[in-house]
């Protein structure tokens, strides 16, 4: 799991709001809200995922194409262990 465990419901929501957000922040190309919501998921997140989404938070800060790549790829493995 790449979450901490126990998460109560109503985390558990703010966690796929934040994902669902993070999709419309890419759709729009919108790096500063992508980092800010790497930023706010880190903080629920444990190892590895945690410096993943750090990572991600840096990529916001030059590179739409990565950054894009790398959201894709964490928000399936938080999404999941959420759902």
């Amino acid at each position: 799991m790449s979450l901490q465990p126990h998460l109560s419901p109503t985390t558990a929501r703010a966690v796929g709001q934040l994902c669902i957000a993070g999709d419309w922040a890419c759709m729009r190309g919108d790096l500063a809200t992508l980092g800010s919501i790497a930023e706010q998921l880190a903080e629920y997140a444990s190892e590895p995922t945690h410096c993943d989404l750090a990572r991600l938070r840096e990529l916001c800060a030059s590179d739409l194409t990565q950054a894009t790549e790398e959201w894709t790829r964490l928000k399936d493995r938080v999404y999941c262990s959420v759902s």
